[in-house]
């Protein structure tokens, strides 16, 4: 275990302390894309691409570790707690809470192969980017571990993410009457609008859409609506109400 401030800035700081203009410009970022997502596009795809510039960069100064992307701290308890560079997590995470909220999927299964491959990539740029950690310590199982975590997640949001923004298929229009309407308050006060709608296409039970506000509002129970469903950029099928 790292026991020393000295062993904690060999580990974690060697390269990574040169990007804190980029952790910082990811947050904020990040922050915009959640609660104003717009300019929806140039947000995104500054999003996605933030990640691979902070591997590129940091790994410049010749492969530094692995660990280099991975901050070891104390907990109150004594317990340590592994905190992976803010240009891959933040950005993942808010990734990941934008597309699903924003785009809906036809099928789970459609997404396995995309996002294996895309996770498989990013590990090759990793590894490429950076050298294994050499030494044997306890901490390298976590440190792998909230890597790759971090990784995968990014991977799975980029991943959805690219196959809606940037797809132009042509959509296939359903016509389907909706049931009903509800609104959830989340624990931070945080409304989501869901509309309720029949059966249609593929989807053989009522099913719940999640709509922005100024949708929800317009909408009415018994009401006809449309539903597109397009391809997907990567074949991973997607719809919403138009």
């Amino acid at each position: 275990m790292i026991q020393t401030t000295k062993n904690k800035v060999t580990l974690s700081k060697l390269t990574f302390h040169k990007l804190d203009w980029l952790e910082h410009g990811t947050i904020w970022l990040s922050i915009w894309f959640f609660i104003y997502p717009k300019p929806y596009d140039i947000l995104f795809t500054t999003l996605l691409c933030i990640p691979l510039l902070g591997l590129f960069l940091n790994g410049l100064s010749g492969r530094p570790s692995i660990s280099s992307l991975v901050t070891i701290s104390k907990d109150t308890d004594g317990s340590n707690n592994y905190d992976v560079a803010d240009f891959i997590d933040v950005a993942a995470f808010f990734l990941l809470v934008r597309v699903i909220l924003d785009f809906e999927f036809e099928s789970l299964y459609s997404m396995i192969l995309p996002v294996t491959i895309a996770f498989a990539i990013m590990l090759i740029i990793l590894f490429v980017s950076h050298r294994s950690i050499a030494r044997s310590s306890k901490n390298k199982t976590w440190i792998y571990s909230s890597l790759f975590f971090n990784v995968f997640l990014y991977s799975f949001a980029g991943t959805y993410g690219a196959n809606c923004v940037y797809d132009n298929s042509e959509p296939t229009v359903h016509h389907v009457e909706v049931v009903n309407k509800r609104i959830n308050t989340s624990g931070k006060g945080k409304d989501l609008y869901y509309i309720k709608v029949k059966p249609w296409g593929h989807h053989y039970d009522e099913e719940e859409i999640n709509v922005p506000k100024s949708q929800f509002d317009e909408i009415q129970i018994g009401q006809t609506v449309k539903i597109d469903v397009k391809e997907g950029l990567f074949n991973i099928p997607w719809y919403y109400i138009e």
